[in-house]
């Protein structure tokens, strides 16, 4: 069984996706926040439960959810909004709560996993079991803070047989502030390192950074991807770098030299670095940049949930870390007659055409990046800019 973990709004695009190119594909629902909230709520929840004991067989119903579940925690173990009134916890230290509540009864979750899995595989005709994406709460502190997700991922692991791959979400705008993205990388490189699972890291929503406008970001778009010399942007931690081009004998923008010419400002921005609070705020950023440099795990994918070609390079990545690329196109082969075997094969071979990244390597090169910065951005930088005034 193959799993990857990932959040609730991208978990309904990839499943959408998933099911077109011939997958099945289930969420598993373990972020307790997710509730429905709505007036009828009661109401639906008796009707469902009704539902339930008609057809104990069928899946967990998910009216109140954008995608397909398996099993919702919070419907089945916990929600966050009972254990804030009854507990008098604000929302951070609820969910920490509910996910230690559901490492205390992992057991039942498993066992319930387990049961609607099979359920499954019966109702569908002795269909192998589904594809699982698990969503799980976006609170950083419940994976640099806390152990559960950690203990409970190890669990499944070990008593499920599942071969997980972690999905680590970061905005793209964070692109656009440099010590956002210093945060963000910090993040991803910590994540990894304590689930202790092969991790994809993605810059999602890459198709807003359109309306940041031009020159948004200080540096083309694979800077950001390949994630490597990171002090790069210590120059930009004061906002959109103006001044850095003064500084390296290159003014070609008339604004910023207007900037720059203007004495009080010069003044202002002198006495701001020359501060004690802004050489320790350096500091401390360019030691963060030498440690996610030393650890030198991390890159980027860019994604746009709405475009299919973005969509399967992400998925080629995942199914090379899950290990689904050597599974996949043999799972349905196995037909007694040799030429209903070769018709099978070649109908899997073509259904898993994007599911299989060995076939052929969709993996993002400096020509994808650029096709991507130059459609939703509309500018691509053919120099370096710390290089422009060698190339002047």
């Amino acid at each position: 069984m193959l799993v990857t973990t990932i959040k609730s709004t991208y978990c309904n695009g990839m499943q959408q996706y998933m099911r077109l190119i011939g997958r099945e594909t289930l969420v598993v629902n373990l972020d307790p926040a997710n509730e429905f909230h709505h007036k009828d709520a009661e109401t639906n929840a008796s009707t469902k439960t009704k539902a339930k004991d008609k057809d104990t067989q069928k899946q967990s119903p998910s009216s109140h959810l954008p995608y397909d579940v398996i099993l919702d925690a919070s419907e089945d173990i916990i929600n966050l909004s009972s254990v804030m009134s009854e507990l008098s916890l604000g929302p951070n230290g609820g969910l920490i709560y509910c996910l230690e509540y559901i490492h205390h009864h992992i057991e039942t979750l498993i066992e319930m996993l387990t049961e609607r899995i099979d359920a499954y595989c019966q109702n569908n005709a002795g269909a192998p079991a589904p594809y699982l994406l698990f969503d799980f709460p976006g609170q950083v502190e419940l994976f640099t803070h806390n152990t559960s997700v950690q203990s409970i991922l190890d669990r499944l692991v070990k008593e499920m047989d599942l071969r997980l791959a972690a999905i680590h979400l970061v905005d793209a705008h964070s692109c656009a502030d440099a010590s956002k993205f210093i945060s963000a990388a910090l993040l991803s490189t910590t994540t990894m390192l304590r689930l202790e699972l092969p991790a994809v890291n993605v810059l999602s929503k890459i198709d807003l950074l359109s309306g940041y406008g031009d020159g948004s970001i200080p540096f083309n778009l694979d800077y950001f991807v390949e994630c490597q010399d990171l002090e790069r942007l210590l120059p930009y931690l004061e906002g959109n770098g103006v001044g850095t081009d003064m500084e390296n004998g290159n003014m070609e923008d008339e604004t910023e030299r207007m900037i720059m010419e203007d004495e009080e400002y010069r003044k202002a921005r002198f006495n701001t670095r020359n501060t004690r609070f802004y050489k320790r705020y350096h500091k401390l950023h360019r030691e963060l940049c030498e440690v996610i440099d030393d650890y030198s795990l991390l890159s980027y994918i860019p994604l746009d949930i709405n475009d299919a070609a973005s969509v399967g390079r992400l998925v080629a990545r995942i199914d090379k870390c899950n290990g689904y690329v050597f599974t996949g196109r043999s799972r349905q082969t196995g037909s007694t007659s040799s030429d209903a075997k070769s018709k099978d094969t070649n109908k899997n071979n073509i259904e898993d055409m994007f599911q299989c990244a060995m076939q052929a390597d969709s993996e993002w090169g400096y020509e994808q990046i650029a096709d991507v910065q130059e459609r939703f951005m509309g500018t691509f930088q053919e120099e370096v800019p710390e290089l422009k005034r060698e190339g002047a």
